[in-house]
């Protein structure tokens, strides 16, 4: 087997753990808007966010690399 292969198996079953262990349900109040979500998808939420928001800053910086030389 691919090392990548077993690699991206345990860490599919480290986050399953997690999300079976982080079931409590929160309520969440963001600019008046306000629902309940389990605590293991609003940490999957925010790490989402976080990797789009390193991506789009990523490929920002490097397309103004590219406009200067």
């Amino acid at each position: 087997m691919n090392w990548r292969v077993i690699l991206s198996l345990l860490l599919l079953l480290v986050l399953g753990i997690f999300g079976l262990q982080n079931t409590t349900v929160l309520t969440v109040t963001f600019f008046g808007w306000s629902g309940q979500l389990s605590q293991a998808l609003l940490i999957a939420i925010c790490g989402g966010l976080g990797v789009l928001l390193g991506f789009l800053l990523g490929v920002s910086c490097k397309s103004r690399r590219k406009s200067r030389v």
